[in-house]
């Protein structure tokens, strides 16, 4: 991949006509950077890698049953069928060239545009840590969800095949990070393990198996304050989870997990949860990039130099100017990143002024288990147990993309919560 640097006039019209609008990744930012320009007289081409949508905060839903993947994942071209101005297609990006304002494929033809909207994603990062890229089970997309699902199901399997694997962790899980990736996930681990799994395998007791959260700082949940971590540790302990803190990884391989303290760890799975990157284009693109290779932007979300390119979600370092600090890689941030491209670029082409992002915090939250949540406002209030997990509900609703989408989480949830089933842990092979 190659791509080349250059300063252009901002608001040139590359066809002579309407404005051209590329959008690359159909995450949250990329879905809602499109569909802010449903009313602005451009033509915007969507190009992902996928031809879904994924709803990336209930990966962890998927990857434990208690969510199916339609939950998760959605059409891209159901969401647009109401906006005629949008062109959905599916390809890899090889390379952009920021002087000739031009993006190419893997197979499509190149697309030339007026205004570009960087919203390719991230990716995971392992730190360097030996075998964990070859061995560990990310969460960051449908298939890692999926693969990690049918990875655990497998195992369990197996278990109930040869009972002596048991001894040797094939059904113990490590999970690497104390945030609320890796606390969601060991916490729905663990309430599948203690349910379904019990009554599923009755001649493996769940009791043999352990789950693993490892963090590498002294606490888990560091953005929260001291009685949230308090009653975070007490949930997960209540459901089997051992939780160690100092611990850091220094190598991963298929059957065990060593830690840097000289700790060895039987298990047949590590969830990696501990951090991400920005996608690897960003280094080709020839400007230096901040912190977890994120691409720095101005109070618009533009870049600087290409004032005519924006970057949003989990790829674009985005500072709060209320706090100064660079706001998470989360689902809420990209969806309202995106959404101010959008209007920016509506407002520009309309030749109006434009405003600078103005990111609207509704909380930092996650949920443990059934009836085990928390969330902590902006102003510091906090809320835990039944009434954090409803507020969470509503909030991740909120976010799906569809009525239908909402109608089917419902259901699941629902279900789960009376009678502990999880239909969406069967494994389909192909």
């Amino acid at each position: 991949m190659t791509v080349t640097s250059g300063s252009v006039t901002a608001r040139r019209n590359t066809s002579g006509g309407r404005h051209r609008v590329v959008v690359l990744g159909a995450g949250f930012g990329g879905i809602g950077a499109a569909k802010q320009l449903r009313k602005s007289d451009v033509d915007v081409v969507l190009v992902d890698g996928h031809d879904y949508h994924t709803f990336q905060p209930l990966l962890y839903q998927l990857a434990t049953g208690l969510l199916e993947q339609a939950a998760v994942g959605h059409s891209i071209r159901d969401l647009f069928h109401e906006q005629d101005n949008v062109r959905i297609h599916q390809d890899r990006v090889t390379e952009i060239d920021l002087e000739a304002r031009e993006v190419r494929f893997s197979e499509l033809e190149p697309e030339r545009y007026d205004y570009l909207v960087l919203a390719l994603g991230a990716e995971v990062n392992y730190f360097g840590v030996d075998g964990a890229a070859e061995h560990a089970f990310p969460l960051y997309t449908l298939a890692d969800a999926v693969r990690l699902k049918d990875h655990v199901v497998a195992r369990w399997e197996a278990a109930d095949r040869e009972p002596q694997l048991v001894a040797d962790g094939a059904l113990n899980v490590v999970v690497v990070g104390g945030g609320p990736t890796g606390v969601e996930t060991a916490g729905a681990m663990a309430e599948l393990y203690r349910g379904v799994f019990r009554e599923d395998f009755p001649d493996v007791a769940p009791e043999q198996a352990r789950i693993v959260l490892v963090e590498a700082s002294p606490e888990i949940f560091a953005m929260f304050k001291p009685d949230i971590r308090s009653y975070t540790e007490q949930a997960l302990s209540k459901r089997g989870v051992e939780v160690m803190t100092g611990e850091v990884v220094e190598s991963v391989a298929p059957e065990k997990v060593m830690l840097k303290s000289g700790t060895v760890l039987s298990a047949h799975t590590l969830v990696w949860g501990a951090g991400l990157q920005g996608n690897a284009l960003v280094r080709s693109l020839g400007l230096e990039l901040e912190r977890g290779n994120r691409i720095g932007v101005d109070g618009e979300l533009r870049i600087t130099s290409h004032p005519e390119v924006f970057a949003v979600g989990d790829i674009a370092a985005i500072t709060d100017p209320k706090t100064d600090q660079v706001l998470p890689q989360l689902g809420s941030v990209a969806l309202q990143s995106g959404e101010h491209a959008g209007e920016t670029i509506a407002r520009t082409v309309e030749g109006k002024e434009t405003k600078p992002f103005k990111y609207r915090d509704k909380g930092t939250m996650a949920t443990i288990g059934r009836g085990a949540a928390v969330v902590q406002m902006l102003g510091g209030r906090t809320m835990k147990g039944k009434a954090a997990q409803m507020a969470w509900g509503t909030v991740h609703l909120a976010l799906l993309p569809t009525n239908e989408d909402r109608a089917k989480a419902v259901v699941d949830w629902a279900g789960a919560g009376l009678t502990h089933q999880r239909s969406g842990r069967i494994r389909v092979e192909t």
